[in-house]
């Protein structure tokens, strides 16, 4: 029999027991890299008159700049889709993390306005590989009790990433703001080289399925063979199965509303980026560059990150990530969030306005992080890669791409920037439309969630 201090970690479907601290190291790591990723757009976001008077750049090679980078992220949403489950999980993510990195280390060594097309497409073809991965690991690997927590962490970690991002700039001033690109690619790559290290039974779900491992307290290891035979039959269903579950994602209607709502808020939020600051300026008539700032960062960082946390508390409550009340819930919050959006461009005052616009992003953001559970929930937990590719994909062709253009269409069109807003959240209405229909379907269907297995914690007592 066992000893009293020996525990046992399994992950029963991958037929082999894992190590909870490298569980645990590797959780902190990806949070790490994904907050370490977005310190750069927040850098970018706080310095955009010091970079195109340095790069000599006007606002049409400007904005290029974040478009290219979003075409960036649409090709590598659909090559992550084609070898997710050919190439090895490790070196795949490690690879494209070093790659981001180099990128960023172009900003600080040219000044070539083609040169840092390239380096952003190749960025954002590479860092999308993260963004879709990292949230697939925490549902595959997360032990039960924590996945919610874990899933939350690494959302809010991209939050937390901006903020710096925009604390580095006020420290660095305008002069050395380049430093902030070293430091995130340097602090990623010194990361990246732990994660190597770490055995690949940790990142790819089907690593070595002909062995069991069994890892206990004192680190000892046994290795028992499987028969070869009985994993033959399993891997030739799983092949058999694997187009027809494939046909069962572009059918899914859950998921293809779930993921249009996504899209929804991201075009959303893309767009009052570019029409926060705006606003302020030319409807409200404020100035002092002081107050923009901390409007915007209250408004657009502070309140999503508050958001997220909060987001997570709700998932707890409802009873975890694969509730049946995830969808309902999401629609509500998105629905209130909405009504906050139409009032805040009806005051002409900017702390009200501050006030209005920061609750309808923590509402938003709590949606938000909800939503990307819930995204698992309703497709199978082996084409978890292929269909986050795919949500990617949808994304950035309706979210991050038309943005930036729909915004310069209603600007001209429209002229005020309160008609903007009310046009932002009717288009939000039909985020709440799509969560509410999808909460309909599965209720009138009957479709059960797919409930993902867990690592099982055993300790046996001494007999």
């Amino acid at each position: 029999m066992k000893n009293s201090g020996n525990v046992d970690f399994k992950r029963t479907e991958l037929n082999y027991i894992l190590n909870e601290n490298i569980i645990w190291l590797i959780m902190f790591l990806i949070s790490l890299i994904h907050g370490l990723i977005c310190i750069s757009p927040g850098i970018l976001s706080s310095c955009v008159t010091e970079i195109k008077k340095e790069y000599k750049l006007s606002d049409e090679k400007f904005g290029s700049l974040g478009t290219i980078y979003g075409f960036g992220s649409l090709i590598g949403s659909l090559i992550f889709t084609l070898v997710i489950d050919i190439i090895n999980h490790k070196f795949l993510i490690c690879g494209m993390i070093i790659i981001n990195c180099l990128c960023n280390f172009v900003f600080f060594f040219t000044i070539n306005y083609r040169i840092l097309l390239i380096s952003r497409f190749i960025s954002g073809f590479a860092s999308v590989f993260c963004f879709i991965y990292f949230p697939i690991w925490v549902e595959k690997f997360a032990m039960k009790k924590w996945v919610n927590f874990m899933q939350t962490t690494v959302q809010v970690s991209n939050t937390i990433g901006n903020i710096i991002g925009y604390f580095i700039y006020l420290l660095l001033g305008s002069e050395k703001y380049k430093y902030g690109f070293f430091i995130e690619s340097f602090s990623i790559l010194i990361i990246v080289f732990i994660m190597i290290i770490i055995p690949n039974k940790y990142y790819d779900k089907n690593y070595k399925n002909n062995e069991i491992y069994k890892v206990n307290t004192n680190d000892s290891v046994e290795i028992k063979n499987i028969k070869n035979s009985n994993n033959n039959n399993i891997n030739n269903n799983n092949i058999n199965n694997e187009g027809t579950l494939m046909k069962d994602i572009i059918c899914n209607v859950p998921f293809i509303l779930i993921t249009l709502y996504r899209g929804n808020r991201i075009f959303i939020f893309v767009a009052l980026n570019f029409w926060f600051s705006d606003y302020l300026q030319n409807s409200l008539m404020e100035k002092n560059p002081n107050i923009i700032f901390w409007s915007y960062s209250i408004t657009m960082v502070i309140s999503s990150l508050i958001g997220n946390i909060f987001g997570g508390i709700i998932i707890n409550k409802i009873g975890g990530t694969k509730s049946k009340y995830s969808f309902i819930t999401m629609g509500i919050l998105q629905f209130f969030s909405v009504l906050f959006g139409f009032f805040s461009p009806i005051t002409y005052s900017v702390l009200y306005f501050t006030i209005l616009m920061s609750l309808y992003i923590l509402l938003n953001s709590a949606s938000g992080i909800i939503s990307i559970s819930a995204t698992f929930a309703v497709i199978p937990e082996n084409l978890n890669g292929v269909a986050n590719g795919i949500y990617s994909l949808i994304v950035n062709l309706i979210g991050f791409l038309p943005a930036p253009y729909a915004f310069a269409f209603f600007k001209n069109l429209l002229g005020k920037g309160s008609l903007i807003m009310i046009v932002l959240m009717i288009y939000g209405l039909v985020g709440c439309v799509e969560l509410f229909v999808a909460d309909f379907y599965m209720r009138i269907k009957k479709i059960k969630l797919y409930r993902k297995k867990f690592f099982s914690f055993k300790e046996e007592n001494k007999k």
